[in-house]
């Protein structure tokens, strides 16, 4: 690994109620990045995070770690943090030093007492945070279901980022808002861009809509801009929705 300067370091710290996939998420990440060959697997005991001999005998994360990826010029040191509320102390830990968090939820059950509590955690170290509906592909979930249940516990600030395209057993790629481009994840961890589904304009539309909305809120002349009903262009609004996350005003939904 190569040696980055410190503006291109970003310490990110995991956090959710036990089970919502921050492990699986990290080795994942580990996979496509290309650190590792062969993406572990948590119930199979493989998962790179956890190593120690109780955690392969629980299939759970009992300690903190950080597992760094590289991605387009930049280390992402991520900080994988246990669920259990017994490990508080290890999670406070990780999010001391971290400089964001990236709460993880599933699309099943949303907002859950553990997601509540490391929320508050991160709300101790002023953290700004984005929000990973995980599971989308698994029985009875929903995305809508998921960010309702956000937006009703944390407020209007939580916003979706993308959108999923099908759930469940359908569920095969996102939407991006800003860009407004569809991607498909068919064939392992290849990324496709795709035409848009028509059937998911109105939805994308009114998603879209709610994150520009809320980010121009942290640029005062992109917002009068917007107020006056000046159209927006992709770069403005990822300028203020990178703004918006950095200040804690947002908090994108991927």
């Amino acid at each position: 690994m190569k040696v980055y300067r410190a503006e291109r370091i970003r310490n990110v710290a995991l956090i959710s109620h036990v089970g919502a996939g921050k492990t699986s998420l990290v080795d994942a990440a580990l996979f496509d990045s290309g650190a590792v060959t062969r993406q572990g697997k948590v119930d199979e005991g493989s998962s790179i995070s956890d190593y120690d001999p109780d955690e392969l005998k629980r299939r759970m994360s009992l300690n903190v770690k950080v597992l760094p990826v590289e991605w387009k010029d930049t280390k992402i040191n991520f900080i994988d943090t246990p669920g259990y509320a017994d490990f508080v102390g290890e999670v406070k830990a990780g999010l001391r030093v971290a400089d964001a968090a990236l709460v993880v939820v599933t699309a099943e059950k949303g907002v859950e007492v553990g997601t509540e509590l490391t929320w508050q955690y991160a709300d101790e170290y002023n953290l700004p945070r984005i929000v990973l509906v995980n599971k989308l592909d698994r029985e009875n979930t929903s995305f809508d279901q998921a960010l309702e249940s956000l937006r009703a516990q944390f407020g209007s600030r939580v916003v979706p980022l993308q959108v999923p395209i099908g759930e469940q057993a359908g569920f095969k790629g996102v939407v991006d808002l800003v860009s407004q481009k569809g991607y498909t994840f068919e064939g392992g961890n290849k990324v496709q861009e795709i035409l848009l589904p028509t059937e998911m304009e109105d939805r994308i539309n009114e998603y879209r809509d709610q994150l520009i909305e809320a980010a121009v809120e942290s640029d005062d002349a992109i917002l009068e801009k917007f107020l006056e009903g000046e159209e927006l262009s992709d770069e403005e609004i990822l300028s203020v929705v990178k703004k918006g996350t950095c200040t804690g005003q947002l908090i994108p939904v991927l």
